[in-house]
């Protein structure tokens, strides 16, 4: 794992860049690890898709209802995630090694007691949820007992999120991808043991994959706080420090962060509302969108690992008063996620149907699934785009801009041109996924124009200056 020193000279490299090679070295130097890290973390559900296929489409559908609106309940937790990414990554920009401390511990306790009080609402909600979801009468229960059971280790999840998120403003990537792959490990393990019952364990279906998911996620949970507890981190914090609430410390975590936990909840929602309109068109159809969804996941960890080292360098840029490193660092992100996510949508075009039959062998869904993923070939590149320059504000703070692309692309386009398209026009799947693909062309846009349009205001201020 990543020490101090190491942290500080990953920081000092960037700092000191002096050419576009050079700040490309410093992205892929976060990039490259981060790939990794959220690759394991999207592989968490996908494994549990993977191997639930094997009882057939229902289980797909009951643990792709359940994922919607708990990933919908993990979205409030952004506000904390992203905010302590951003000041972190600036006062490791600055030096200011107390301080980057005193955010992580803050943040940690809270999101804690966040944690408990989500814990003791989502479990016995969970159940009128799956049905609101517009489960069919074979998915009620499975989804209710999957969801349950992934609502009891909250507290795990979310404490892992808020750790691995400072651990990231430092520059340490390598923590939480070593926490990910173990938790990986543990989850295959498991599943293979309790979905199906083998070596003796009880056969529990979807109700084992979410036990083997909740332990995975306490697994990764243990690792990172041990590494945030280690006195050798750049960031780290004891029992013995004190964790009385500082209302100075999360406001300004919150100031940062609420935007973009508000679209991260403006995004969940709406795809929850989109889960739920493909789920009136029956089982089949779900269950082709859901592994859809999961493939998508697992192609846009690209994007996600560009955006991530957008943030961290243009927070650091920002922190050591050096914003044409932070201009560059957006720049190279834009290029090089560009022509990755570009090659992406090629695979999907031509081997998406390879990629659908490892989750099953219905021809009806490896049809269906297969059509959705040409669709969604084309919006790779507008994904890249969007994805960097949202992460590139989020690193300046200026998180409400996104937030305003967000939900223009999914209340407007995904959610207005789906229903027009999928249920109006009766294109069904096909129809959703065009407003897909629609929506992210529509981000693009818009949060490039809103970006300039806070650049140009930054540069007035300071003319008046």
């Amino acid at each position: 794992m990543a020490s101090s020193k190491d942290n500080a000279q990953d920081i000092s490299f960037f700092l000191e860049a002096k050419t576009p090679a050079d700040v490309r070295k410093a992205i892929f130097k976060l990039a490259l690890p981060a790939m990794l890290e959220f690759m394991l973390m999207m592989l968490v559900q996908m494994i549990d898709m993977i191997q639930v296929g094997s009882l057939g489409p229902w289980a797909i559908a009951a643990t792709g209802l359940a994922a919607q609106p708990t990933m919908l309940i993990f979205s409030v937790f952004s506000a904390l995630v992203v905010g302590t990414t951003a000041l972190v990554a600036r006062a490791a920009g600055a030096g200011d090694r107390e301080y980057a401390s005193r955010v992580t511990r803050q943040s940690f306790v809270v999101v804690l007691l966040m944690g408990v009080i989500v814990t003791a609402v989502g479990i016995p909600a969970s159940g009128a949820i799956i049905r609101l979801m517009g489960a069919d009468v074979d998915t009620i229960g499975p989804g209710t007992i999957y969801m349950k059971i992934i609502m009891a280790g909250t507290v795990f999840t979310v404490g892992n999120m808020v750790l691995a998120a400072s651990l990231r403003g430092v520059g340490d990537m390598v923590t939480p991808m070593i926490s990910n792959i173990v938790a990986n490990v543990v989850n295959i393990f498991m599943n293979w043991l309790l979905i199906n019952g083998n070596l003796g364990f009880p056969r529990l279906e979807v109700a084992g994959a979410a036990i083997a998911t909740s332990f995975s996620r306490l697994i990764a949970f243990c690792i990172t706080m041990h590494a945030v507890y280690a006195r050798d981190k750049y960031i780290s914090i004891s029992i013995h420090d004190s964790y009385r609430f500082e209302p100075d410390v999360i406001r300004s975590v919150l100031n940062i962060g609420t935007p973009a936990a508000i679209e991260q909840l403006i995004m969940r929602t709406g795809a929850l509302l989109f889960a739920r309109l493909i789920a009136g068109f029956g089982t089949i159809m779900f269950a082709a969108h859901q592994i859809a969804i999961n493939i998508d996941g697992l192609g846009i960890v690209p994007a996600m690992a560009f955006q991530m080292a957008a943030t961290t360098l243009v927070g650091q840029g920002i922190g050591a008063q050096k914003p044409e490193l932070s201009e560059e660092a957006t720049r190279q992100s834009i290029i090089v996620s560009t022509i990755i996510m570009s090659l992406i949508g090629v695979a999907y075009f031509f081997l998406g149907k390879y990629a659908i039959m490892i989750f099953t062998r219905d021809a009806q869904v490896i049809s269906l699934g297969e059509s959705a993923l040409k669709i969604l070939a084309f919006s790779q590149p507008f994904t890249a785009v969007y994805f960097v320059v949202a992460g590139a504000l989020r690193g300046a703070g200026d998180t409400k801009y996104a937030m305003y692309a967000s939900a223009i692309g999914m209340w407007v386009t995904r959610l207005g041109l789906g229903y027009i398209l999928a249920d109006l026009l009766n294109m069904a799947l096909i129809g959703a996924w065009i407003a897909v693909t629609v929506d992210m062309a529509v981000r693009m846009v818009l949060v490039v124009y809103l970006r300039s349009i806070a650049e140009n205001m930054a540069r007035s201020i300071v003319r008046r200056a």
